[in-house]
Parts: structure tokens; sequence; C-alpha cells
């Protein structure tokens, strides 16, 4: 007898049953969101309005997940993927849909993801920003390589999966791959290796190994030709404003530091970052004494240093978004504006609703004027999105 699991009353699968489902949508995370006698079906590689026969691998009390068994029927989106190992390889979960749908159903994402978490919360939401390039866009990637297999996890797996080739990298780095095989061989080093291969500031292509002690380069946006639209964006909706000073909190080694410092000539700006190496690499390059480099956690920082009614604040958190204090400290510090840059929609809207939160409690006047989605992961469901910030001083 099937066991009632959730909260609606309906028999839910049991795991290894199987079931034909239509996906409805993507979800957070990349996988088809369908339903089944009232569960929520997350369902990976699928594409929007795929007709499925899937098999449940996991069953809760409110969801549960399957994998795709037979295609009964595809959806319009659905395609053969650009990569041949695109279903197998951990590095990109959406090749299977067209650029198009990627992009709307990114666009619908950060939108209802914000709005479930701020209810009522008005703002302009303005057309996801397509990318420059959705194949060869890759400017760092991070294979691996084992028993002589150069590639990359497959899909939740550490199984490696060998690659000649990886078309959403650029193809200075995939011209590189049978020197790096070649090298990696003479190292004679036995068990896994991880390494690094990225392009420099000066073009060059760099390879090496990376350990649990030493994770490479550290962060850099990987897709530098809609970097420049990223940037060009948080530079216009900060203008209009003079600024007493700018701080670029979560700074990394200056990716917006260095063309607001070009921006704003007469406003000190300071970058707030914790990964020494990066650190170090914005002290280096700089070369105007109105920019400094500090390091330090951001919420350690803003207990010590408070941005003032005149100053402007950009907020570029990791994945894990900010935090609630850091968005509390900001709306009481009351900075002239906010420009935000997430890489997660989820911590995003988890922000903002800390961010309202306290603005009401201290009935303190303050709006989200504008977001927009940026399409800076072609292929995968990773999604960039700036958003700006008002607080009525």
């Amino acid at each position: 007898m099937k066991k009632n699991l959730h909260q609606r009353g309906a028999q839910a699968p049991l795991v290894g049953s199987k079931a034909t489902v239509k996906i409805d949508k993507l979800a957070v995370g990349g996988a088809g969101v369908a339903r089944h006698e009232g569960l929520v079906v997350f369902v990976p590689l699928a594409a929007p309005d795929d007709e499925l026969l899937v098999e449940f691998t996991l069953v809760k009390k409110n969801f549960s997940e399957a994998r795709i068994l037979e295609i009964i029927k595809p959806g319009p989106a659905r395609r053969t993927p650009p990569c041949p190992v695109a279903l197998v390889c951990g590095g990109c979960n959406w090749q299977q849909i067209s650029e198009e749908e990627q992009r709307r159903q990114k666009e619908q994402i950060v939108l209802e993801t914000i709005q479930k978490f701020n209810r009522g919360l008005e703002f302009e939401y303005l057309p996801i920003q397509a990318s420059p390039r959705s194949l060869r866009y890759r400017n760092r990637i991070q294979p691996k390589y084992a028993n002589g297999r150069f590639g990359f996890f497959a899909r939740n797996s550490h199984e490696i999966v060998a690659i000649e080739d990886c078309p959403i990298t650029e193809t200075a780095l995939t011209d590189k791959f049978s020197e790096v095989k070649q090298w990696l061989q003479s190292q004679k080093k036995s068990g896994l290796q991880k390494l690094e291969m990225y392009i420099s500031e000066d073009d060059s292509v760099r390879y090496g190994l990376i350990s649990e002690e030493d994770d490479g380069v550290g962060f850099s946006q990987v897709n530098r030709f809609q970097n420049v639209d990223l940037i060009r964006t948080a530079l216009d909706w900060a203008s209009g404003e003079e600024y007493r000073h700018i701080w670029d909190l979560y700074s990394g080694a200056g990716n917006f530091t260095f063309p607001f410092a070009e921006r704003w000539t007469s406003a000190p700006i300071t970058g707030v970052e914790l990964n020494p190496k990066l650190v170090k690499r914005g002290q280096a390059k700089s070369r105007d004494s109105r920019i400094q480099f500090v390091e330090s956690d951001v919420e350690s920082f803003l207990k010590k240093t408070k941005p003032q009614s005149q100053d402007l604040v950009i907020l570029d958190p990791p994945r894990a978004g900010a935090s609630e204090y850091i968005m509390q400290a900001l709306l009481e510090a009351r900075p002239k504006k906010i420009i935000y840059i997430s890489c997660h929609p989820v911590s995003l809207a988890r922000d903002l609703q800390w961010f309202f939160k306290k603005a009401q409690e201290l009935n303190i006047k303050a709006s989200l004027r504008r977001v927009q989605a940026f399409e800076m992961f072609p292929q995968t469901d990773h999604v960039e999105t700036v958003v700006e910030l008002r607080v009525d001083s």
C-alpha cells in the first residue's frame, strides 16, 4: 500500500515507481517542475512542456525528484545539445534547451523568486540582458585529471567525463587541452588532480594544479563579454548623482572598483574583500591614491565602518548572499544608493526581504527601483541580477 507522504493527502509515489508527467517550467537549480497526484516533481535535464516517463528517485513530504526514462513528447524548446557529453557532464544542465527559452526561464525565475519572498514589493523589472556569446564565453575552468582521463566530473559523481573540447569555453583555453594533458602525464602524480586554466589579464593562457590549500586565482567573472554590459549597467544606474565616498563590498580584485573610480574622479573608493589573493591583485593594479583595498569580511567591516547618507554602496556577494546584519546595517546607514549584483535569485530575494523588513520596523522609506537579470552563464541555470535600492535619508 502506498503511504500518504504529503499534506494534500494524495498518494505519493514510492521511490522506483514510474509516472508520466508534463514539465510546467524550470526551477532554481535547473530542474524541470511537474506535478503528479498533487505532489511537486523536480526532473533534472528536462525542458519546458516536455511530456516524460520518469522514475522517482526521492520522495519527501512536499516534493519529489525523478529521472527521465523516456521523452514521450519533447517540448518546443528542447534541442540536441551543442556538446556531445552535455547530458552526462556536470558542467552544463540546460544545453538541451534553446537559448531563447533559457533566457525566458531565467527572467521568470528571478521575478517569481523576488516576489515570493517580498509580497507586494513594487519595482521596475527590465528584460533580461542576453550574453554576447552563448558558447565560447568561459575564460576560466577547473578540469580534473586521473588515470589518463582529462575532463570534468559527471553529474552527481566524481567520475571524470573525458573531453577533447568544451563548447562553452574560449578556444584559447581549449586549444591548450592537449598540451595540458601531456604536462599532467609528465607530473606522474597519482590520484585525482584538480587544476585551473584561465586567460590572464594580458590574454595569456595559464594553468596549474590547485589543492585544498591553494584554491587557484580566486573569483573572477568568467564571461568577460557579458561583464562589459554588467559593469556598464551598474555605472549607468549609479549615474546622475555625486557621492562623498564609494564602498565596493565583496570587491574581489576590483571588477567594479576601477570602473567606478574612473567615472567618479573626485570620490574616494574603498574595496572590501576577504580573499587575500584578490586584495593583493587589486592593490597591485591600483595607481590611484583614492582607491583603497581592505582585507576583511564585509560584516566585520561594517561593524567598524558605516557608509554615510551621501555615499554609494556596491554590493556583490557570493552565491550565499549577504547576511541579515549586512542588509540591516546598510539600511540604517541610509546611503544615497545601493547597487546590488547577485549571482543567486534565492539569496537575493532573502536579502531584500531582510532589508525591507528592517525598513518597515524602523519606518524608513526605502524602495527597490529596478531589477534586471543578466545571462552571464548560458547553457546553465545560473543567472546574474542587478538591482538598485534607494533609501530616503
